[in-house]
């Protein structure tokens, strides 16, 4: 017998029975049947006798080893017994309540870890700060945008990543994800629930659609209105910043016209699919208008839909031809001299947050052609270096006004001008002359 009994009662009529309820064979075959065992006392039924043995009699099959300890597995009733060696699959009982504790212990240690490393991080943030001066221009045109959508918020409160879906019309938190990782955009531990933040091999963690969000202080203007009216109303100059901006956003905005075709003609399209027909897009789009390209979206999709209904294709490899076909539908334009059918701007398809502004602040929209979008955005730099220049000439006609040397200057200038430099240049060599010189030439 393989079961060893461990007994809680004196009565000799329950030994007897949980022994034959017990008793074996060599072969492991039970000696009596369940049934036979009944009526006992006020026990009838044969089902109710092993919850009965249970309660003055414990029984161990000597054929379980723990996991953990190695001994005897504690057993309820006939069928848990095993008839060759093996190890249990959950540990004893003791066993069980010694992980038990343990776990408990290893939770109670994580939470007060937790805890510590909460308040490191709520004391930093109460006191964090950046230099809005120092924000990119596309930085800055994003929180332009988020203040739209959530203002008072974003110079005094805290906002979700829920609060920024509606950005754009494609991964619209995304932009809010390029803050937080840049540095500009900060997360609010008080201002978030419980159960947010955890640690993950021992380093804070958090779950990212339950963060609180804030943008801190400025180093110089501290927290509010008037420091946001710093970044909300700051001229851009950056144009390859802007450019690859509106690129995202105008990228996100075909994708997301494209997806929802795809959904309508049941086409799943995986990830390396995605991004190739991301880079292709994005590619289009220094030619084409976000919409000229909702047009190939919608024929390629509807193409791939017709394939599908052939025979020997499947929805699967017809969804599979759409990143090549948007491709060879842009290259046959290239040849073709451009596309001349547009989409408009379907019902549910939003522009957003960041579509609003840069219609707005650049007058372009889903229906401006790449290449004058990009060559709005390419007049940035030559605003700024003609802003530049000015402010050059500015100052040095003031400082020759102030030691009255203007006539000399001017000679200076139309000497540099003769020479061969040309208005930036002879600006610039201007600026550069030795100080100590200057004063010589015009004592």
């Amino acid at each position: 017998m393989t079961v060893r009994l461990e007994f809680q009662t004196q009565d000799p009529e329950e030994i007897a029975l949980a022994t034959r309820y017990w008793a074996m064979n060599e072969d492991g075959g039970y000696l009596e049947k369940v049934s036979e065992l009944v009526p006992f006392r006020e026990v009838t039924q044969s089902g109710l006798i092993a919850k009965y043995v249970w309660t003055f009699c414990h029984a161990f099959d000597e054929n379980q080893a723990c996991r953990k300890c190695e001994g005897p597995i504690l057993i309820t009733s006939r069928t848990d017994v095993k008839k060759q060696f093996q190890l249990s699959e959950a540990p004893c009982e003791a066993c069980s309540e010694i992980l038990r504790l343990e776990e408990l212990e290893r939770r109670r240690v994580a939470e007060v870890e937790l805890q510590n490393q909460l308040a490191t991080r709520i004391d930093y943030m109460r006191t964090a700060s950046i230099s809005y001066a120092d924000l990119t221009d596309d930085q800055c045109f994003i929180l332009l945008a988020i203040d739209a959508l959530i203002t008072p918020r974003l110079a005094h409160g805290t906002f979700t990543e829920d609060d920024c879906e509606a950005l754009a019309p494609w991964e619209g938190t995304s932009y809010l994800t390029r803050l937080f990782r840049g540095g500009v955009i900060f997360d609010d531990p008080e201002a978030a629930r419980s159960g947010t933040y955890y640690l993950q091999d021992e380093k804070l963690q958090a779950i990212p659609s339950s963060l609180q969000f804030f943008l801190p202080a400025d180093e110089s203007l501290g927290r509010g209105a008037e420091a946001l009216e710093t970044i909300t109303e700051r001229q851009l100059t950056d144009s390859e910043a802007m450019t690859n901006l509106w690129l995202d956003y105008a990228v996100g905005d075909v994708l997301r016209y494209l997806m929802e075709q795809c959904r309508v003609y049941s086409h799943d399209l995986d990830y390396e699919d995605i991004e190739k027909i991301r880079a292709t897009v994005r590619f289009g789009l220094h030619t084409y208008s976000v919409s000229q390209l909702w047009f190939i979206m919608w024929k390629v999709v509807r193409d791939a839909a017709s394939l599908a209904n052939r025979e020997y294709y499947n929805r699967y490899k017809a969804a599979a031809t759409i990143p090549n076909k948007i491709r060879k539908q842009i290259e046959r334009a290239e040849k073709q001299g451009g596309i001349d059918r547009y989409w408009e701007r379907p019902e549910l398809h939003i522009a957003g947050s960041l579509g609003v502004a840069f219609l707005t602040l650049f007058e372009i929209d889903e229906s401006t052609e790449g290449k004058q979008a990009l060559a709005i955005f390419a007049q940035l730099s030559v605003q700024a270096s003609t802003g530049e220049v000015h402010g050059v000439a500015n100052n040095f006609m003031q400082g020759a006004l102030s030691r009255n040397v203007s006539f000399w200057a001017m000679e200076q200038f139309a000497g540099l001008i003769r020479a061969g430099f040309d208005t930036n240049g002879a600006l610039d060599e201007l600026v550069r002359l030795n100080p100590e010189t200057f004063s010589v030439a015009i004592s």
